[in-house]
């Protein structure tokens, strides 16, 4: 229903009855204006408009306390009012000017000098007055005086002929108000909670008509997606303010570029508003073959989570639940939290915006080292931790490592997150994960690795024609199946101090299996990491680095201290900082006017000759100047 708009009553400011009123109200006028009258029609809220307009002309307790979040019409239903009210004047106290202009304990007195004008007020405009002081709280925060001030001036509001509309948030109004009681019985109390779906709905149907726009959307739904995503996405402001200003920006966008209004353009505004990537506008057909030029040979794991990460994308996930809870197993160093921060690439465009190949800012990561809370009281720290850094950035990759290290009782923690999809706060505060994907990694069960078929093929998918590549996927499924058939088997009957949560493994929506690294794919891992040590050594000290071909042979082949049950790269990685960027880093030191630096490798290495015990090979760096 719309609540029709009556002719505006003249402002106090600007008519005839402006010069008298400064002359005789100067205090008032100073420290007051007129409310202003909604650009809009008024939707909704009746029950509250009707609710306001009793309390007002209640004999004695006439003054209103509205509650409710910011955004919510707070300022809109004083603003409903009085479109209807023709009886009284309505002015709004300039609050945050008075407290510039007044000390803590004269702010009292200047209230009481305000109120006293009122009464000259209603003889020069024979109009009853309202005066409406937003963020009310503020007067109880900072001046005691002020608030015994207003006591009496509240308890006399009836008699005199005027009434006040305070108005607060529900947070402010508990920590500030409601301690004091005897200022609490002063007002009536109306709550304003967010207005429903239905409700919403029509006030951005009112809008569109309003700005002409109501036949240029292009989906029927649209409406109704505006206010989910807007609930979903932009959790920290409340309807209908947020849905108002996202269609406000869209219709913006498209007066200006004759775009369409749909879903596509409501997902740019978010994310252009917010920050944050929307799950539909990410393209799910080309997940998995980003994530296999990114983390090599697990081709497995990359099936199973492009697989699941459709689901979200389509926006068909379970809404009250995080987006996806995935399993990551594997030995070490195989490539699990690097994935992960693949994922966030992927899904909320981690590093896109920071203009560095090699560098990324990873705000929407979140690593938790599970190890750390391994003691049954350390959960409260957990709880805190992890509800602070989500609240934070609510849409985030959240990487929980090694889960099997955590007690029993953060765990339980855990279970409420990937339940119920929220978890409190030690404040009481609601935290919402439903904008999460959770990734938890285990070591438990890594035994099974050594008993699978060989190590993924490192072919790459442009090698390939359509009808191998189609084999290819249906080969890996049928393998994946299989694969995490015999995980589960292993994960449950591990009995060793790594034993997996066995309660965590029926809500795990996706498990996904990492396999141990074969030596050629260590060496294209060590291949990468020259080409971005290259790039650095360039980027930073403006000299040319020529690296041999066979470095990353002699990382991965030659004397590397090899872990048959770990499968990993960290070992290769951690020789390759010792051997080549060490000493790249001491030569530029060394040689601050040189213009080039060559890195080759001196000696015969072991692998190449089976007669030879030991190595002979070691890493040489030369500088090189003009």
């Amino acid at each position: 229903m719309e609540t029709n708009m009556y002719p505006p009553v003249k402002s106090m400011h600007t008519d005839w009855l402006s010069d008298d009123l400064k002359k005789k109200c100067p205090f008032l006028m100073k420290y007051t204006n007129s409310v202003k009258h909604s650009p809009r029609k008024i939707i909704g809220r009746e029950h509250e408009m009707l609710r306001l307009a009793a309390i007002l002309s209640a004999p004695e307790l006439c003054n209103a306390c509205l509650i409710g979040e910011a955004g919510s019409g707070k300022t809109m239903l004083v603003q409903g009012v009085m479109a209807k009210d023709t009886d009284r004047s309505y002015l709004e106290i300039n609050l945050a000017k008075m407290i510039a202009d007044f000390n803590p304990i004269t702010l009292g007195n200047s209230l009481t000098q305000l109120f006293g004008e009122v009464d000259v007020f209603k003889r020069i405009t024979n109009r009853e007055l309202v005066l409406f002081i937003d963020e009310f709280h503020q007067i109880v925060q900072l001046s005691a005086p002020a608030v015994e001030a207003m006591k009496p001036l509240l308890a006399d509001s009836g008699t005199r002929g005027v009434k006040v509309i305070a108005a607060t948030t529900y947070d402010e109004f508990r920590q500030y108000i409601l301690p004091n009681q005897p200022l609490v019985e002063r007002f009536q109390r109306l709550n304003l909670s967010q207005p429903g779906k239905e409700m919403v709905i029509a006030i951005l149907k009112g809008m569109a008509k309003q700005y002409g726009v109501a036949n240029h959307q292009y989906n029927n739904s649209l409406y109704e997606m505006i206010y989910e995503y807007t609930n979903r996405y932009i959790p920290s402001s409340s309807q209908p303010r947020k849905s108002i200003r996202i269609l406000d920006a869209m219709v913006g966008w498209h007066n200006a570029t004759k775009c369409r209004l749909d879903i596509r353009l409501l997902a740019d505004v978010i994310q252009q508003s917010e920050g944050i990537n929307i799950a539909f506008k990410v393209d799910a057909t080309k997940i998995k073959k980003y994530l296999d030029e990114h983390v090599y040979a697990q081709s497995f794991a990359t099936l199973s989570i492009s697989n699941r990460l459709h689901i979200a994308v389509a926006d068909l996930n379970d809404k009250s639940k995080p987006m996806s809870t995935f399993l990551f197993t594997g030995s070490t160093g195989v490539g699990k939290t690097e994935m992960a921060k693949q994922l966030a690439k992927i899904l909320f465009g981690d590093g896109v915006d920071s203009g560095d190949q090699n560098q990324s800012s990873n705000r929407h990561f979140i690593r938790f080292d599970m190890s750390e809370y391994a003691r049954p009281e350390s959960v409260d720290h957990f709880r805190k931790e992890i509800s602070a850094r989500i609240w934070e950035r609510p849409f985030s990759i959240v990487l929980l490592d090694e889960i099997e290290k955590a007690s029993a009782e953060v765990t339980r923690e855990l279970l409420q997150v990937i339940d119920d999809g929220r978890l409190s706060d030690e404040n009481g505060r609601q935290v919402v994960f439903t904008n999460c994907y959770i990734i938890i990694t285990t070591n438990a069960g890594s035994e099974i690795y050594k008993n699978l078929a060989a190590f993924t093929n490192d072919i790459s998918d442009s090698c390939i024609d359509e009808t191998q590549a189609q084999d290819k996927e249906k080969s890996e499924s049928e393998g994946l199946i299989q694969y995490i058939k015999l995980i589960k088997e292993s994960i449950s009957t591990t009995t060793a101090d790594n034993k997996f949560p066995p309660e965590l493994l029926g809500r795990i929506d996706c498990i996904v299996p990492f396999q141990p690294l074969s030596e050629d794919t260590k060496m294209r891992i060590i291949g990468n990491k020259m080409d971005n040590l290259i790039y650095e050594v360039s980027k930073k000290h403006n000299k040319k680095l020529k690296m041999s071909n066979k470095i990353p042979e002699f990382i991965v082949k030659d004397n590397l201290d090899r872990d048959p049950d770990q499968g990993g790269a960290r070992s290769a990685v951690a020789k390759f900082e010792e051997q080549v960027v060490a000493k790249v880093a001491k030569c530029i030191n060394e040689n601050p006017d040189a213009i080039e630096i060559n890195v080759g490798i001196l000696g015969e290495m072991a692998f190449a000759n089976k007669t030879q015990l030991k190595s002979a090979a070691c890493i040489d760096v030369n500088a090189i100047y003009k």
